[in-house]
């Protein structure tokens, strides 16, 4: 009977171990649709131990373009920005940045080679990625859109504001598609 039950769960085992690291992660949730002219705002997250509650935008820039390396509890704050393709990146670009692409990826370029940067900010590609990214890391911070919040990190303050109030200042206005360049050769 014994040997019946050993073998019951060194399958069980066996098998939990396939399924937890098989090395091909989930699918994410899909995206809620959003139409060109919708206004969608980013949500900073932080570890929740993370003492910082609020910054300013001029802090949040200093922070994002990693000017300022360090918490206040002496933490070395870790980017993980989202996919350049995603509505994160665009509003980041916008509100954030102020620069193109392009033009940030050469900054993070010559802020590396530098000696400013110990590295570049690595991408994350879903707003879940990022919550576990932040919560698993006490210096690290990312963005999401505010109505993908995920379980687990706080929700910084900008200037004063949430996601959520009137003047929150990383609210962005999603973009028509750009026209494809099959469409202009017909």
């Amino acid at each position: 009977m014994g040997g019946i039950r050993w073998v019951a769960l060194l399958a069980l085992a066996v098998s939990a171990l396939g399924q937890a690291d098989d090395g091909i992660a989930p699918e994410p949730p899909p995206r809620k649709e959003r139409k060109p002219g919708d206004t969608i705002a980013l949500a900073v997250i932080l570890h929740p131990k993370n003492p910082v509650t609020e910054l300013s935008m001029a802090e949040l820039r200093s922070y994002f373009r990693m000017e300022k390396q360090f918490w206040p509890n002496k933490r070395r704050a870790v980017l993980y920005l989202r996919a350049s393709d995603s509505l994160e990146y665009e509003i980041l670009l916008d509100k954030v940045y102020k620069i193109s692409h392009e033009k940030l990826q050469k900054f993070w370029v010559r802020q590396l080679f530098s000696g400013e940067i110990p590295a570049k900010p690595s991408y994350v590609p879903s707003a879940d990625a990022a919550g576990s990214r932040v919560h698993a890391g006490e210096g690290a911070v990312s963005v999401v859109l505010a109505d993908e919040i995920p379980k687990g990190v706080r929700v910084l303050k900008i200037d004063g504001k949430k996601p959520t109030d009137e003047g929150y200042p990383l609210k962005g206005v999603v973009k028509p598609p750009e026209p494809s360049e099959d469409a202009d050769a017909s």
